[in-house]
């Protein structure tokens, strides 16, 4: 590994793999340019020397190679149903890398057990996960087979060990590698799949690039909070998380969702693409103020309560949020922390709908994803709001010499779903 420089570890969850380390990464050598990695892809599938999960495994690493990221890769097949690979050699791979981008096949709308089985291998090693990045590639059967779900829950798993997520990046910027493999396993065929696996790589070398790089900015950081569902401002969790943000010398911008006027979106696809500076849609109201403030942040934390008194305008402004994302990705790269707090009869999963919605925005989302729930009586606390402050406080810390380059980086396109 050369000095400085990020190991990317590529983990194939596949019963069918049958690509070694070193196949990979002879793969990845023949792999020139776009052409050659779709023609290789599709040389291998249609020879079926690869199974379907590493055809878009190796796309996604394609789209990370760099000459300051290393690439690794193991089958957890070789782990955990042979000894190829001791459990020790596992744990130093897994100590070692930078991030880790993981391929799974579907087994209706969840993963392979096998990454069931990395995850209690991650929690009784002690893994550090601190700052790591992680992406997901998955193949299913059907173009709708479930590959979404499948993604969001191993996604939430990263995120709970303690792990930086990333899904897959424009044009489609979604969860991650969704790969339609047919009834018999056709990888090769769906460049759809093959591409948005190579977003996947493409993000996590994005996220390199931000954590490696030296912040020239002097400028103070800030740090954008939105809230909604709160009876008053003065809320004590509200001015925790201020607390917390604010001792690191960091400057905060808080908006009361609640108390904007936000009109509902009219689906008018008139949204500009094209326009970087200007507000950007036909509904002239208070969701400007949003505008302004996702164009001057380093970082975002969204705070929100969903209670049986209480159910805020979150959902009117997340409809909202349409024309931000069509205005060429304007939150891009930017590190964005999730904080709910809900009543357990509302059965809302309020925590994971935030982290979905804004993970199409082609944000990092921080780890860990903060959430009270209440039951009635009692109150349970998952994640430590200070330690969501810290980490996206440290990312922030990088973006602000970068957030301006990510401004033109990004162009929104309007794209289908064929199997093109």
């Amino acid at each position: 590994m050369k000095k400085g420089n990020n190991l990317l570890l590529g983990i194939s969850t596949s019963t069918r793999a049958k690509l070694s380390t070193q196949g990979y990464l002879e793969a990845l050598n023949r792999m020139s340019d776009y052409q050659t990695m779709y023609e290789l892809i599709y040389e291998l599938g249609s020879e079926k020397k690869i199974s379907n999960t590493e055809g878009l495994l190796l796309a996604s690493l394609f789209g990370a190679r760099s000459k300051d990221i290393d690439i690794d890769v193991i089958n957890l097949k070789d782990v955990f149903r042979s000894t190829k690979i001791s459990k020790q050699e596992l744990t130093k791979k897994l100590d070692r890398c930078s991030g880790i981008i993981l391929g799974t096949p579907v087994y209706f709308g969840d993963r392979s057990s096998w990454f069931e089985k990395l995850i209690e291998h991650i929690r009784t090693n002690k893994i550090d996960t601190k700052n790591k990045i992680f992406g997901m590639v998955t193949a299913g059967a059907k173009r709708n087979g479930g590959q979404e779900t499948t993604l969001v829950f191993g996604l939430l798993d990263a995120l709970n060990l303690g792990f930086n997520v990333v899904g897959n990046g424009p044009p489609t910027s979604q969860f991650g590698g969704t790969g339609w493999a047919g009834d018999i396993g056709k990888i090769q065929d769906d460049n759809f799949g093959i591409d948005t696996s190579m977003g996947v790589g493409k993000r996590v070398k994005r996220y390199f690039e931000i954590i490696s790089s030296k912040a020239a900015s002097k400028k103070k950081l800030t740090i954008g909070i939105l809230y909604s569902g709160f009876n008053k401002k003065g809320d004590i969790r509200i001015q925790d998380l201020i607390l917390n943000i604010q001792k690191s010398g960091v400057e905060t911008k808080l908006i009361d969702i609640d108390r904007l006027k936000i009109k509902p979106c009219l689906a008018c696809a008139k949204c500009p693409h094209t326009l970087e500076t200007d507000y950007g849609c036909i509904i002239k109201d208070d969701m400007s103020e949003i505008r302004e403030l996702f164009g001057g942040i380093n970082g975002l934390i969204l705070i929100s309560r969903k209670g049986n008194d209480k159910i805020g305008k979150y959902q009117l402004f997340l409809e909202r949020t349409r024309f931000i994302r069509r205005s060429n990705f304007i939150m891009s790269d930017v590190p964005f922390g999730v904080y709910s707090i809900e009543d357990k009869l509302t059965g809302s999963q309020l925590s994971t709908r935030i982290f979905m919605s804004f993970l199409r925005h082609n944000v990092f989302v921080v780890s860990p994803l903060v959430q009270s729930i209440y039951d009635g009586s009692n109150t349970v606390h998952i994640g430590h709001i200070d330690e969501l402050c810290c980490n996206l406080i440290k990312i922030a810390s990088k973006t602000k010499s970068e957030i301006s380059k990510s401004k033109s980086r990004y162009t929104y396109k309007s794209i289908g779903y064929g199997n093109t």
